[in-house]
C-alpha cells in the first residue's frame, strides 16, 4: 500500500483484558480505526466501527474489553 503522508501505520489485535501504550511524539496525531470489538483509549470508550482523531496527547492507553482489531495511524 502507498501512502502519501508522513505515517507510520500499525495493526493490533488485542485479546479481552490486552493493554497496549503507544508514545506520540511532539507534534504527531494519530487516528485510530476500530475494525472489532471494542477498546478504551485513556478511559474513552470505543464501539466496533468507531474512528477517532487524538491530539495533544503524549501517550496513549489502550485497552480491549472483547477480542478487538485495530488501526493506528500516527501522523506527521
Amino acid at each position: 500500500v502507498t501512502i502519501h503522508q508522513d505515517v507510520e501505520l500499525f495493526a493490533s489485535i488485542l485479546s479481552a483484558g490486552d493493554k497496549v501504550t503507544h508514545e506520540v511524539a511532539e507534534g504527531r496525531g494519530v487516528w485510530v480505526q476500530l475494525a472489532s470489538g471494542a477498546i478504551e483509549i485513556n478511559g474513552t470508550a470505543m464501539a466496533v466501527g468507531d474512528g477517532a482523531a487524538i491530539t495533544e496527547e503524549s501517550i496513549l492507553d489502550i485497552s480491549a474489553s472483547e477480542q478487538s482489531e485495530f488501526l493506528l495511524f500516527d501522523l506527521g
